[in-house]
């Protein structure tokens, strides 16, 4: 999945000081260059290219997988964007709805953190069936552990909120040939809200190595709702339209990927859980053999500025803003550039997340913890789900 390289040069890489510009906390920060694409106006023309900005026309429709009982796109042609220094690379802004983020969320930290997919705390840890989540904030754990009535449920659901999941350490069974302890944190017992302040990243479908840099820790089942929702998006994106947006009456421009999307499947992702202060440094996703195919990502939660440069450090990256609902695309040749977080912006959370009450309603809310345990993780969160098509 990632692969980072140095530069040729023994000097401060234009990607890199374009990461420390953003990533600097003892400065004020100036977002004054980043590309704010909900601010475009997708009914008027793209005026003097400002930033290098394509309009992009989707010719298929974002169609919500039959596998879900609500709408998850908000428009079937929404307005979608390229940059002309970068070409591959598709943005669309707000393509998810309300109750799709709401939905998505609830599977990344409910659904695909439990066994056998893997997270950065397994080689730690002695790590639990149900997720960590869960156990923290499951409906029978919260309302047991606050009814006053003894009971056996009650027991067991206060073992599951206070029960402290063993450290490796502490059986000397330390997967070090993945990577080593970094911290005291993890060679003692914790409990599962504790854990679940440090879980970083959650690998789907062929399990990636993040030591060898390669799909050699096996293969779980991809979410086959996840999987439905990256086929649409890979669809959708299939040969868009493109224009530089000055005329109305301007031909399209080719677009440089011929991948056909009817060929996507997830076999392969990630997903990124981001504090307010967590950032990803500058890499190349291609491990995979299939490099066609495209690189889907779709983010929930706390904005995030984003960098995409070129095949090397030495290109000055373009910087954007990722908002919540946001879907990005990495096709042709924007699967080899190096791209990164530098920042992630704290209370930017939209409202229909960090409300409490907001998804009490949805289709699936008895299924999963109350939403205001949800609510108050994704104010102070950022969450990137990723797929990839491997062979």
């Amino acid at each position: 999945m990632m692969d980072e390289q140095p530069s040729s040069q023994g000097k401060q890489t234009a990607f890199r000081r374009c990461e420390k510009r953003y990533s600097r906390r003892d400065q004020v920060l100036d977002l004054n260059g980043v590309i704010d694409f909900r601010s475009i106006d997708a009914c008027q023309p793209l005026t003097n290219n400002v930033d290098g900005v394509r309009r992009l026309r989707l010719t298929h429709d974002l169609a919500t997988p039959e596998l879900l009982s609500f709408e998850v796109f908000r428009q079937k042609r929404p307005p979608a964007y390229a940059l002309e220094a970068h070409p591959g690379l598709i943005i669309i802004p707000d393509a998810l709805t309300d109750a799709g983020q709401r939905w998505l969320a609830r599977k990344c930290l409910c659904d695909c953190t439990r066994p056998p997919n893997r997270t950065n705390l397994d080689p730690f840890f002695e790590m639990p069936e149900k997720s960590l989540f869960s156990l923290a904030f499951s409906p029978e754990s919260v309302a047991e552990c606050a009814n006053n009535v003894h009971s056996n449920n009650k027991v067991d659901a206060m073992q599951d909120r206070t029960t402290r999941i063993r450290s490796r350490a502490e059986t000397d069974s330390v997967q070090a040939d993945v990577t080593r302890p970094k911290g005291k944190f993890y060679t003692q017992s914790e409990t599962p809200l504790g854990l679940l302040d440090h879980l970083r990243w959650c690998t789907l479908g062929q399990q990636y190595n993040w030591t060898t840099k390669q799909y050699d820790l096996g293969t779980s089942a991809f979410d086959k709702d996840i999987d439905a929702l990256m086929r649409a998006i890979a669809e959708a994106i299939t040969d868009p339209n493109v224009f530089a947006g000055n005329a109305d009456d301007e031909q399209p421009q080719p677009w440089p990927s011929s991948y056909d999307g009817r060929m996507f499947v997830s076999q392969a992702g990630i997903i990124n859980y981001y504090d307010q202060r967590t950032t990803m440094a500058g890499h190349v996703d291609k491990t995979e053999e299939n490099m066609d195919a495209p690189l889907i990502s779709t983010s929930v939660g706390l904005t995030c500025v984003y960098l995409v440069g070129g095949v090397t450090r030495d290109t000055e990256p373009t910087a954007f803003f990722l908002r919540s609902g946001d879907v990005l695309a990495m096709c042709g040749r924007s699967r080899l550039a190096f791209h990164g977080v530098p920042r992630v912006l704290p209370d930017s959370a939209p409202l229909y997340l960090s409300d409490p009450e907001s998804g009490a309603a949805d289709a699936e809310a008895t299924d999963y913890p109350e939403w205001k345990h949800f609510a108050e993780y994704l104010a102070t969160h950022r969450i990137n789900c990723n797929a990839r098509k491997c062979s």
